[in-house]
């Protein structure tokens, strides 16, 4: 029994130390501070990029997704952040008392304030800061001429900022002459969408969302619009006064080359010697519309073209040149970056004035169509559906 006293009694004595030992280790860091301690309203002295490691450039302005570095007091212990009308979500967000980070959400605005609205359990503070929302881009699609019932890529980018989604759960929509339209698939850069298996030639797609402020918006942009082809009867080629280029006209049948997109198409195919000159179809048409004569900045020449996948289109001083009424285009889509279209059919769209450096007229037009390589070419290339198409549609 006594030897079980003194061992509660040591027990107690170690107790007794230890929590003496505890006290003075609290006793010892009554005045650290951890940097998580705000004493009132919250101060925004200055914003920067957190690539700015050295903060040297203030930020006014910053980019969807881009990561702030807040400087400042008392911003720990956060309730909310708002940019314009959008919420930061908490999570995202890292504070102390001097220094705070968060990422702009990949959300567009519906009221713009150009503010931050900084709140914290001790107060709130607004700081002039404007984030920049791009625009919804929808610059028309991958191939213009694709046929009812095909999948086709929207041109374009930031389709999700505005409520477009695959399910069509979101506000965004997308009719063909009222038509709704169902998208097949969408990320934030992309969209392709099922044209419908009746839908008509000269038709419109209207894609309609709600833009930045709040504004109700439709951007139309043409499908099929065959009214504007310039040869839409190729097979008959002797109405466009064709006297050259004339067997390189095809249904697309007997030789492996692409399905037509509307009626026959133009094929080029075999070896061709450097600096050769080759008459591809050459002949013209009547042009009535006085608009395109007098506004060809208004105007877009378009056409689609197909590029067999082992035979992209080379970097070439000649290569494919146009020559439409008197004036002279040389078309190098692999100036910048090899251009191949992989088998698939896509919309060319260039100014009209660019290509009709000679102006136009109404009247019979030359349209000459030709092939002259910078170097010996293999290629397998196709053209169709050359047209001229007003640019705000």
């Amino acid at each position: 029994m006594k030897l079980l006293n003194i061992k509660t009694i040591g027990f107690i004595v170690l107790a007794v130390l230890t929590f003496a030992s505890c006290q003075d280790i609290v006793t010892y860091n009554d005045g650290y501070d951890d940097g998580t301690t705000s004493t009132g309203t919250p101060v925004i002295s200055a914003i920067y990029d957190v690539v700015d490691t050295a903060c040297i450039t203030p930020l006014i302005e910053g980019n969807l997704q881009e990561i702030l570095h807040i400087k400042g007091n008392n911003l720990s212990n956060v309730k909310k952040v708002m940019l314009n009308d959008v919420e930061v979500p908490l999570k995202g967000i890292y504070a102390k008392a001097k220094d705070a980070y968060l990422q702009i959400p990949r959300v567009a605005p519906g009221e713009v304030t150009n503010k931050m609205v900084y709140t914290t359990e001790l107060g709130e503070t607004i700081y002039g800061f404007t984030v920049n929302t791009p625009d919804l881009e929808v610059n028309g699609l991958f191939n213009e001429f694709a046929l009812p019932g095909d999948t086709v890529q929207v041109n374009g980018g930031y389709f999700d900022l505005y409520g477009f989604t695959k399910d069509g759960s979101g506000t965004g929509t997308i009719t063909l002459n009222g038509q709704n339209i169902t998208i097949d698939s969408l990320t934030t850069d992309y969209m392709s969408i099922i044209i419908p298996k009746n839908a008509p030639d000269n038709s419109v797609l209207s894609f309609n969302y709600t833009a930045t402020g709040n504004v109700k918006t439709t951007k139309d942009i043409p499908y099929r619009q065959v009214q504007t082809l310039v040869w839409p009867d190729l097979a008959n080629y002797s109405q466009y006064g064709m006297w050259a280029g004339t067997d390189y006209i095809t249904d697309g049948s007997g030789d492996n080359g692409p399905d037509p997109l509307y009626g026959s198409y133009i094929r080029v195919k075999g070896s061709f010697s450097s600096w050769s000159w080759n008459n591809l179809p050459c002949g013209g048409f009547n042009l009535d519309n006085e608009d395109v004569v007098n506004n060809p900045d208004k105007y877009y020449f378009k056409f689609e073209v197909n590029s067999a996948s082992g035979y992209p289109f080379y970097d070439s001083s000649a290569g494919y040149i146009f020559q439409l009424n008197s004036g002279w285009y040389v078309w190098n889509p692999s100036s910048d970056i090899s251009f191949n279209t992989y088998g698939k059919w896509k919309t060319i769209e260039i100014p009209l004035s660019k290509v009709a450096t000679g102006g136009m007229a109404t009247g019979w037009i030359n349209f000459y169509f030709i092939f002259q390589p910078s170097g010996d070419w293999e290629v397998e290339h196709n053209f169709a559906d050359f047209r001229i198409e007003k640019k705000d549609f």
